[in-house]
């Protein structure tokens, strides 16, 4: 292994020079794009360097006009962004709300709030919808828009609020009221390619916060590559700044010299940008080995953002040389504030808030929890620190450190607190992966009522032991916990991650695969996966664990010491051992509780799952880069054959109707794959070991090898079944674009390119689904012709446009699907009016010995089956 090792670095600077090559390829090729303040022109960024240190930088200077009553008006609360507020707060707090209270909304919320001069609070959520809630939690009023809002807004010194959506629009709107003022919709990839020669690989959504210019233009981040600058008061574009991916990062402004910086999602060297706000040109570009979604912080001369490689750096605002860096142990999602005194506070998703010197990087102290943190913290006049974590806590840190409290505001499996707060005259606000809306009142916790709160803790540090190594055991939804006592169901997956402690702190360690032994008694049949950085493990039983109690012994050791380039991790030195004794309470119930409707050919229904709200904690970037995405998603699997124990699924991407709000079928999306449903007791288990290609919500394939879901079916009161765990392979190396960065971002493995992913999911059953279509098939055959099959339609009334159309081949023999491409062997044929006419479907390259039962499938329902031989 260490022989190979060398080999495999050198082939990794092989190709970050060749990456370089091709970057300044594209470089030179972006400098057609100049010209305009429309078009963002480029120039060499020597030229640039000179230009900037010789004259001003154009005339775009003066206040930026944010409400200047406004307590947090825009995403890290100023245009440098230093996610500080000069207002002091007392222990008893300032405003008129005296105890926390919560907000529901409809979904996850991944965006973070506002916060005007009278505590009304303004946020939207992957529900659709963008809210104002008044001061004490109840709402305001609220807007609806076609797709989820992960855009923080910005408050203006005109009495109105502006936010982006996954829609492709950003909003103007009248606070008071919610009445809509304006739109402005972005560039198609098709129009962004062809207006501007840039070649994109991802929708269009605005996920990016939203900034403001001295004179009030708006500044709106796209996943087009573009950002765009607005007129506030119509909402006209008035020029571009161009990126190379997509631009999650929000732009921080430099009123005094008329610049903006900001971060795209490009993983390699070329992700941080300088532009004169005024001409359009870009004055400098520089970057890590990983995306840029924080948003920089401007502090002297200096532009501090962090990346998805873990490191930290300050760039010479003038010509962008680094001046300093500092590596934490997994990537940064958060962005950076300042302290008085000029402290640089930045969390990280390894668990870790870091305390750093502006003037060379330096570690001043460390506060270690542990769980991802994500939320970019807000500092208020007094130096406390204030921040969210993966656990679902609000931490508030003194200006030393140590801990003053902390307030668990969601309690419940979904817990991810990916949201920032804001700070208001009543309290701290924040959201959650939950979608619920949170306040805490100013040191509550501290408070006679505070103290009798059970969510409430006070003064306890970090409480983590000072030295040694440990494999917590970890939930679906990446909760950990040090109990060594587990229950679970006849079919969960295990999830176990490596924690290592010295001197105090929280260090970088990794199993050693080799020396790891796993053993189960009485014997198990499993299998086991590791992380691309070996820092957890996740074994998974075929299909359900054998017996009542299982004792479970993982032993090995571990290394510290670890060499990296990015994330990607690689040696190091033997440090420890590490040794977890578990015992495993199994759930088991004598009998099922699904009884399954199987279609029998003459219009009878169909049971339909409904799978949703996906979340993959695991590996930490996972959730970074997509949480959002994974939320809005809906699977439809649909029983075709088989019986209560076993069945065969065929499963179709389905969407919310925005007027009924229920999941409907979602023609425009092509994730067709099938599953095997088993059903033992209350075990419920759907899975396929096929390879399957699913696009999720990007426009590129992501190969599979392992796609599970399982969890209990045991009816919870109101409907619905408890949340699922789920686990997959992803074949990393095999994504297009992104693929060969995968490694590089520690998220796929060195030697095999697999990311092993860990989440949860819903799963539900449609009630109302699983019915024939209502139109008219006419006479349908099937027939297989060279390489295959064909179904054809006479005197259909089918329009082919609102229908998931597809064949579904079975082995006769084992009743196993074929692994035929469903989502991208499929051809339609549709006559003048629209009517389907034929379907045909490529047969797998794999030899077929037997006969196969065809189906013809629409929507979730098999409309026409034959056996063929």
């Amino acid at each position: 292994m260490h022989t190979k090792a060398p080999s495999r670095f050198v082939s990794w600077v092989l190709f970050l020079l060749i990456s370089a090559v091709f970057l300044i390829s594209c470089d030179a090729e972006g400098k057609r794009f100049g010209g305009s303040a429309r078009e963002g022109a480029a120039v060499p960024e020597a030229e640039a360097a000179d230009k900037a240190a010789g004259e001003s930088a154009g005339s775009l200077t003066g206040e930026v006009p944010l409400d200047p009553d406004a307590w947090w008006p825009k995403f890290r609360a100023d245009a440098r962004q230093s996610g500080k507020i000069d207002r002091s707060v007392s222990e008893d707090g300032r405003g008129t709300v005296d105890s926390p209270w919560e907000f529901p909304t409809g979904k996850g919320i991944f965006s973070s709030p506002v916060i005007d001069g009278e505590g009304n609070i303004y946020i939207g959520s992957a529900d659709h919808y963008f809210y104002c809630l008044n001061p004490n939690g109840s709402l305001k009023w609220r807007v609806a828009t076609d797709e989820i809002i992960d855009s923080s807004a910005l408050l203006d010194d005109r009495g109105r609020v502006y936010f982006g959506s996954g829609d492709r629009h950003v909003y103007c709107l009248e606070r008071k009221t919610g009445k809509k003022i304006w739109s402005f919709e972005a560039h198609t990839p098709e129009e962004v390619e062809e207006e501007y020669g840039i070649k994109t690989f991802n929708v269009a959504w605005f996920e990016g916060n939203i900034a403001m210019l001295p004179g009030g233009d708006i500044l709106a981040p796209n996943d087009n590559y573009l950002l765009y600058r607005l007129d506030r008061d119509t909402g006209e574009p008035k020029g571009v700044y161009p990126a190379n991916e997509m631009i999650w990062s929000l732009a921080a402004v430099d009123a005094e010299n008329g610049r903006i910086f900001f971060g795209s999602n490009f993983t390699v060297l070329s992700n941080v940008f300088c532009y004169d706000a005024e001409t359009g040109k870009r004055l400098w570009k520089k970057g890590g080995l990983g995306t840029n979604a924080a948003s920089p912080l401007l502090t002297g001369e200096s532009v501090v953002l962090g990346g998805y490689d873990g490191f930290l750096r300050a760039y010479s605002a003038r010509r962008g040389h680094r001046q300093w860096k500092f590596a934490a142990r997994d990537h940064l999602y958060s962005s950076p504030a300042q302290l008085s005194d000029g402290t640089i506070i930045q969390p990280s998703a390894d668990g870790t808030v870091y305390a750093l010197s502006p003037e060379n990087g330096e570690l001043v102290w460390a506060f270690d929890s542990l769980e991802p943190i994500r939320s970019s913290p807000a500092v208020d006049g007094g130096d406390r620190i204030y921040f969210g974590t993966g656990s679902g806590e609000l931490f508030c840190l003194n200006s030393d450190g140590t801990l003053r409290w902390e307030y668990l505001c969601i309690d419940d499996v979904r817990n991810d607190m990916n949201a920032s707060p804001a700070l208001g005259p009543d309290g701290i606000v924040i959201a959650g992966e939950s979608g619920g809306v949170f306040l805490v009142p100013y040191d509550y916790p501290l408070s006679a009522a505070g103290r009798g709160d059970k969510r409430s803790t006070v003064g306890r540090g970090e409480d983590l032991p000072d030295d040694g190594a440990a494999l917590l055991y970890t939930t679906p939804f990446a909760s950990l916990t040090q109990d060594d006592r587990i229950k679970i169901g006849a079919n969960s997956p295990l999830t176990f991650s490596l924690f290592t402690r010295e001197d105090g702190d929280t260090i970088l360690s990794a199993l050693d695969r080799k020396s790891l032994s796993v053993v189960f008694d009485p014997p198990q049949d499993f299998r086991c996966d590791y992380a691309a950085n070996d820092a957890y493990i996740t074994l998974i039983p075929r299909e359900t664990w054998s017996g009542q109690r299982i004792s479970l012994s993982i032993n090995g050791e571990y290394k510290t010491h670890r060499k990296r380039l990015g994330l990607m991790f690689w040696g190091g030195h033997k440090s420890g051992e590490v040794h977890r004794e578990f015992v495993l309470d199994i759930h088991r119930s004598a009998g099922r509780t699904v009884s399954l409707r199987i279609p029998d050919g003459k219009g009878s229904p169909a049971t339909v799952f409904e799978i949703s709200r996906l979340s993959c904690p695991y590996p930490t970037m996972l959730p970074s880069y997509n949480q959002i995405g994974f939320d809005s998603l809906h699977y439809l699997a649909s029983v075709v054959e088989g019986d209560d124990e076993a069945a065969l699924l065929w499963v179709i991407q389905g969407k919310l109707d925005e007027e009924t709000g229920e999941t409907v079928v979602a023609p425009e999306f092509k994730d067709i794959f099938t599953m095997r449903l088993e059903q033992s007791g209350s075990a419920l288990t759907m899975s396929t070991y096929d390879d399957v290609s699913l696009k999720f919500v990007g426009s590129w394939d992501m190969p599979f090898s392992l796609f599970r879901l399982a969890g209990n079916s045991t009816p919870l009161p109101g409907g619905g079944f408890s949340d699922f765990a789920f686990n997959c392979l992803a074949r990393g190396e095999d994504i297009e674009f992104y693929g060969r960065f995968l490694k590089l971002a520690g998220m796929a493995d060195r030697s095999t390119g697999i990311i092993n992913v860990s989440g949860g999911a819903r799963v539900s059953i449609m009630e109302e689904a699983g019915l024939p279509p209502a139109a008219s098939l006419g006479d349908v055959d099937l027939e297989m012709k060279d390489s295959r099959i064909l179904a054809r339609f006479r005197d259909s009334t089918l329009v082919s446009a609102d229908h998931v159309l597809g064949i579904l081949l079975v082995d006769s023999r084992t009743g196993r699907a074929i692994p035929a491409d469903y989502a991208r062997g499929i051809e339609t044929l549709s006559d003048d009016s629209g009517f389907l006419k034929e379907i045909g479907l490529e047969l797998p390259d794999e030899e077929i010995d037997g006969p196969l039962r065809a189906y013809v499938m629409v929507d979730t329902y098999p409309v026409f089956r034959k056996l063929l031989e």
